[in-house]
């Protein structure tokens, strides 16, 4: 059964709720609300929500999609970083007893216990959420994404949307591109498309020491269209009591020096890493990849 029965109907609680909040929304500051109730409806029944579910929501704004959750699950748990909304929601969803809110930027907060997350993501925490939710374990997330980040999952290496997330993603989930959604779902209307994407975890990642494998690749990919070589000779140089000739000469004998990060795929990151690892020895590689661990 359909959470919103019409497209008038959503529509008439989007500007009855700006209008008790006196806001007026601006798309230049990423205020834009679903008034497609087919799209709340697609993402709902996308996720299959079963009666046991624990739901996350990150930025459940005016309550669109938290409607839809809470009339599902066993418990909605919502994150929403602006005071007003978060009052707002915990009056519009004054009858559910199962919702929590939390207020606060979660990207900051620790995320509680969940087994999904459904969201229409603030588009502006779309990248640290993403990787943030990459280190909990959950059966499904189905998010709504701006389509050019989005399009950064599906990247293949040697394209201009391939990076770093491409890669971090698909070692630890299976993405797929479930619907684009127009501007004209939304109030007011953005310039860019949308995306809805599910993501499910890979019950199995064969990386040796995933922290240390992703601070590598976060550090390649600062600069991404150069080669290996020159992104780990130039922080060599910078460390003191290095013998450079002795340095180049081992990272001159590995695979995949004169390539460009951009063109290495997940695969060869991951067998770069621990060839490399071995190759130099334990402190030279903790002093290269450190800045970059958390």
């Amino acid at each position: 059964m359909d959470c919103w029965t019409s497209s008038f109907e959503l529509r008439k609680h989007v500007f009855d709720s700006l209008k008790e909040l006196n806001i007026t929304p601006s798309s230049q500051r990423g205020q834009n609300f679903l008034i497609d109730s087919k799209i709340i409806n697609f993402q709902v029944n996308q996720a299959d929500i079963q009666s046991k579910d624990v739901i996350l929501e990150i930025g459940g704004g005016i309550g669109n999609l938290s409607k839809c959750l809470a009339s599902r699950a066993k418990k909605l748990i919502i994150i929403e970083q602006d005071k007003r909304m978060a009052n707002f929601l915990t009056s519009f969803l004054k009858d559910f007893t199962n919702v929590e809110i939390i207020q606060g930027d979660a990207v900051k907060v620790d995320l509680p216990r969940f087994n999904k997350c459904i969201s229409n993501l603030p588009y502006q925490i779309s990248s640290p959420i993403t990787f943030k939710l990459l280190e909990h374990t959950f059966d499904l997330a189905v998010l709504m994404y701006q389509r050019e980040f989005a399009d950064r999952f599906f990247a293949k290496p040697g394209t201009k949307d391939y990076s770093r997330i491409s890669v971090m993603i698909n070692s630890k989930a299976n993405c797929k591109n479930l619907k684009t959604v127009k501007p004209t779902s939304f109030y007011p209307q953005p310039k860019i498309f949308s995306s809805i994407v599910s993501i499910t975890r890979k019950e199995e990642v064969n990386i040796e020491n995933y922290d240390s494998f992703s601070a590598f690749v976060r550090l390649l990919f600062t600069n991404k269209k150069k080669t290996v070589r020159t992104i780990l000779l130039n922080i060599i140089k910078r460390m003191e009591k290095r013998d450079l000739a002795v340095e180049r000469s081992i990272l001159d004998s590995l695979q995949f020096m004169d390539r460009r990060v951009f063109t290495m795929s997940l695969e060869e990151l991951v067998q770069f890493h621990k060839h490399i690892k071995k190759r130099i020895g334990e402190e030279l590689w903790l002093n290269i990849i450190s800045p970059n661990m958390k």
